[in-house]
């Protein structure tokens, strides 16, 4: 005799996971619901449904024999299918590279109650664990939280957790790295510095960093929450979920199935609910509808207006940007994220083939910041008298050989001033001017395309705080058309003797400069030239941002630096004495990789 069940569902654990499980239950029919939590002051939001509560109840035991059977001391109820939501807290297993042990009072395994609210904190993980103690941070009172989750990641989060750290990059109060997991931790000075896999996410340095990877052993989790597990019947009812999707090559357990929160409802539906709507799908959206709702979700994601978009020409801009809420100080020479949807239309029609999990999502890219330098009545401009923050921007174009299209700027090109935008919370970077110690230094800033944006920040600081040393600029393009700044700098030229700009080009047919490289600059005497003397390793800070081939940034091991094929800036500068700033060295010649 086949036995009704109490409910169709019941969810131990009234957490974000249990709730998310709960709200895609009621929206896909289910009428008959029990959330079960040992917390007898927990509140829920409206859920679409009422479910009943159990509230002050401890789980002990879970038998399944047809539907699945729930008991604790004096409570008894039997469901269709059950959802271990509940957690406990173990510290993280440590990272698969070392860790410092100077760095032992600012790595964490578990979030501590210990960090203070101007503490700049990293918090890493993959789960619901690591969501959940970047927004405790914000919570209390943190104004600088990062959190490293894999994009891979972010679909098997909660719903809620999905929708709640969206809010939280909108709104500035976290910094996320999506496309980023930390490879590596060095002692810089006493603090963490964290180095990345993808390369447009540089090295960057952190009070404290929070390693928050999971909850354990999944297979051991019904063990540490102290439920009893009495196996019995096929397909499994019981679904437990884990900070992530334990895998196909994980076989799973007779008894249970994990799974993540945010495919939690998609396995229980196809095992046990098939006669219910299924979650909407996203690819099933006919072409009109996902374009009714770009409004709704330039609402939900853009934190921050443009306040001028200058072309320059069609492929070169010069845009600023003012985020909704917070600041955007800076150091010159950092930099910041600009995002815009998938579902923004692109200037070049290409056929872009999007995977569905795309369309509702960021394209990021990181900038540096620019600077115009000097105002109309030529005084040099302090960052804080611009109406917003400056980017010096060109439009990728798609090219034959390419691996994939250029997903950005194509969209960004059809932006306007008063259009809205996403900015990201961090500025970030250690590109700067901290090397300049003396005033009297030479400094040297050498540039290809756009990667002249930073060094225009740092030449406006410099003049402002009345260096007295040489002060050399030089950018190299394929067309003079192709410098937005050049009048500025011809017209700081002649107000600051100490101040010199090249435009070197290497398509011109008519100018001095023509088919002349950086490269060519510091071996062929022009340089000296200009600074009146040979640069020296005491007096001379060399500053190179754009063309990684113009760069020549070398592979380090053990100190000693392999340069690659083609001849670059560091490479010359290497064999005339100077040192390259690498891992745990500071030296006279620093470059910027992400521009």
């Amino acid at each position: 005799m086949t036995v009704e069940p109490d409910f169709e569902l019941a969810i131990i654990g009234a957490n974000r996971a249990g709730i998310s499980v709960a709200l895609d239950a009621f929206a896909a029919g289910v009428e008959k619901l029990a959330i079960i939590d040992s917390n007898p002051d927990v509140t829920l939001p409206d859920l679409g449904g009422t479910p009943q509560l159990h509230l002050g109840i401890r789980v002990e035991s879970i038998h399944e024999d047809g539907p699945v059977t729930l008991r604790g001391e004096g409570f008894e109820l039997t469901a269709t299918a059950a959802v271990v939501a509940a957690r406990t807290h173990v510290e993280s297993v440590g990272p698969d590279y070392d860790i410092p042990d100077t760095l032992t009072d600012r790595i964490h395994f578990r979030l501590p109650d210990s960090l203070a609210p101007e503490d700049d904190v990293l918090v890493i993980g993959t789960g619901e664990t690591a969501a959940e103690s970047a927004e405790d941070l914000v919570t209390s009172g943190h104004s600088s939280v990062a959190l490293s989750l894999p994009s891979v990641a972010f679909d098997q989060l909660a719903h809620t957790t999905r929708d709640e750290l969206l809010r939280l990059e909108s709104a500035r109060e976290v910094a996320i790295f999506w496309h980023s997991h930390p490879t590596s931790v060095i002692d810089a000075d006493g603090f963490p510095m964290v180095s990345f896999s993808d390369r447009r996410t540089p090295d960057l340095i952190f009070d404290h960093v929070v390693y928050n990877t999971g909850t354990g052993d999944p297979a051991k989790h019904l063990q540490r929450l102290g439920i009893e597990v009495d196996a019995v019947s096929k397909p499994a009812p019981l679904y437990v979920l884990t900070e992530e999707d334990p895998g196909p090559d994980k076989p799973e357990a007779d008894e249970m199935v994990f799974v993540s929160p945010g495919h939690a409802w998609g396995v229980i539906h196809d095992r046990h609910f098939t006669d219910l709507a299924a979650l909407p799908d996203l690819k099933a959206r006919p072409p009109l509808v996902i374009a009714g709702l770009a409004d709704h979700l330039r609402d939900k994601h853009y934190n921050a207006t443009i306040t001028s978009f200058e072309n320059h020409h069609s492929d070169l801009w010069i845009l600023r940007v003012k985020p909704d809420v917070g600041d955007a100080s800076h150091s010159p020479g950092q930099y910041a994220t600009l995002a815009l949807g998938y579902w923004e239309p692109r200037l070049d029609g290409s056929d872009e083939q999007l995977d569905e999990a795309k369309t509702e999502k960021l394209v990021r890219r990181s900038y540096s910041i620019s600077h115009p330098m000097l105002d109309d009545d030529d005084n040099v401009v302090a960052p804080e008298d611009i109406d917003g923050v400056e980017f010096y921007i060109v439009l990728v174009r798609p090219e034959e050989g390419m691996d994939h299209l250029p997903e950005l700027t194509p969209r960004m090109a059809l932006k306007k001033a008063g259009d809205r935008i996403f900015m990201g919370g961090k500025v970030s970077g250690r590109y700067t001017l901290k090397p300049v110690i003396d005033p009297d230094m030479d400094v040297v800033f050498l540039s290809t395309g756009t990667g002249e944006a930073p060094h225009n920040n740092m030449t406006a600081q410099l003049l402002r705080d009345g260096h007295t040393g040489k002060i050399v600029n030089a950018c190299t393009v394929r067309y003079e058309r192709d410098l937005a700044y050049l009048e500025t700098h011809r017209r700081l030229e002649k107000l600051y003797p100490n101040y010199r700009y090249f435009a070197l080009t290497t398509r011109e047919a008519d100018t001095i400069n023509n088919k002349v490289y950086i490269q060519d600059m510091i071996t062929n005497g022009m340089l000296d030239e200009v600074l009146g003397h040979e640069p020296t390793h005491e007096k001379s800070q060399f500053f190179l941002c754009g063309n990684p081939l113009m760069i020549g940034i070398p592979e380090w091991a053990d100190d000693k630096p392999t340069f690659p094929e083609t001849l670059g800036v560091c490479q010359i500068l290497h064999e005339k004495g100077f040192t390259i700033d690498h891992r745990g060295v500071d030296g006279n010649v620093h470059y910027e990789e992400y521009w």
